[in-house]
């Protein structure tokens, strides 16, 4: 395979920042899209991605064996991971095109794939009004689009050394917003919580308390330390699971993750850990420790189809995570991503995504995000 051309594509998106797209194509006319958003450092991660691109183009290649050496000598620093990690999915995506098959078919290799993959709206970054009122909103909008699970990051004041030094007040608003949100969506609907690592081992007690009277069922990144007792009280207070490891890039820490039976459920990001062979092998190591799998995922249509892709391939992944109601024109935008209800289809060849960048910013006459 040889690619003949590479673009970078930036996507304004909204307060959140942008989407950071990379476009390869070979000399036979197919085209592989990557994904290099959030980063922390967009111009940093662009001109690496150009640098990584331009190392590629004009070569004889095998994508895989390309996607694979690029994260070798690679440190686990956000920044250093998210340009090989982009590539790597581009990579991936014209690896699948040109045979004919899409992601999920390669990982899985003999194995069954799944035609739809089950997902979770993630509010948190259409809610830029942080009242309960306007969260409440936003639970009933996913309600209405015919979504049952939900996920927020409530605890926009907590912080380590707030709780040391002015304790359970702080929490106080994260459950009012949480309360609101419970209020406006009911009893049955599947409510998650990110923590964002904010609270310390003295306060796991009062946290695993205000999930049980919530009805929380997932609670991701809940302490600033991985304290297996601390685990243990949260799970057993609250009846939710403790989920964990969107801040871990590499295979290693995320192993000693699980290892150490702190959690209940992996999450990972392929825009960070080496994009979907890394993301599918991480996966299946989870799989090998008795633990779930649910990739991390609050960005654009391009990962969103490679974390599918990979849920897809592998019976231990058992959701999905979408960003519901960032902008209302991303299906036009991103034709492929096919949301319904809590189902994305996972399609081929490749990823199954082109974008339409036409459509960017245009206004459409679907509801917002999955639609029933």
């Amino acid at each position: 395979m040889k690619i003949v051309r590479s673009d970078i594509h930036t996507v304004p998106v909204n307060h959140r920042g942008n989407w950071v797209f990379i476009e390869l194509e070979t000399a036979d006319g197919h085209k592989g899209w990557g994904e290099g958003t959030d980063s922390r450092d967009e111009a940093a991660c662009i001109a690496e991605m150009q640098r990584i691109a331009k190392n590629l183009q004009d070569k004889d290649i095998d994508p895989l064996a390309s996607a694979a050496e690029l994260m070798d000598g690679v440190s686990g620093e956000r920044l250093a991971r998210t340009p090989p990690s982009a590539v790597a999915q581009a990579l991936y995506d014209l690896a699948c095109r040109a045979e004919g098959i899409s992601l999920a078919e390669h990982l899985a290799a003999d194995d069954s794939v799944r035609e739809t993959v089950d997902f979770y709206c993630n509010i948190n970054r259409m809610c830029q009004d942080r009242e309960p009122g306007p969260v409440a909103e936003a639970g009933r909008a996913v309600v209405a689009a015919g979504c049952t699970r939900i996920k927020m990051a409530p605890f926009d004041e907590v912080s380590p050394e707030g709780l040391r030094d002015v304790g359970e007040k702080l929490i106080e608003p994260g459950v009012a917003r949480l309360s609101a949100l419970r209020d406006a969506i009911g009893p049955d609907i599947d409510l998650q919580i990110d923590c964002h690592w904010r609270f310390i081992s003295e306060f796991a007690g009062s946290l695993a308390r205000h999930c049980k009277e919530l009805g929380i069922s997932w609670i991701e990144d809940p302490l600033d330390k991985w304290i297996k007792a601390d685990c243990d009280t949260l799970r057993e207070v609250s009846g939710g699971r403790v989920c964990g490891g969107e801040d871990m890039f590499t295979y290693d820490e995320l192993e000693e993750l699980a290892a150490s039976g702190c959690i209940d459920l992996m999450i990972a990001d392929v825009k960070f850990v080496g994009g979907p062979g890394e993301l599918d092998r991480i996966c299946k190591m989870a799989a090998s420790y008795g633990l779930n799998f649910a990739p991390h995922n609050p960005s654009g249509p391009i990962c969103t189809a490679a974390s599918a892709h990979v849920t897809a391939a592998n019976p231990n992944a058992e959701v999905l995570e979408y960003a519901f109601g960032e902008v209302p024109w991303r299906l036009d935008f991103a034709k492929g991503e096919r949301p319904s209800g809590n189902a994305m289809a996972v399609t081929g060849p490749g990823l199954g995504i082109e974008i339409d960048f036409e459509r960017q910013g245009a206004p459409v006459t679907d509801e917002v995000g999955p639609t029933g």
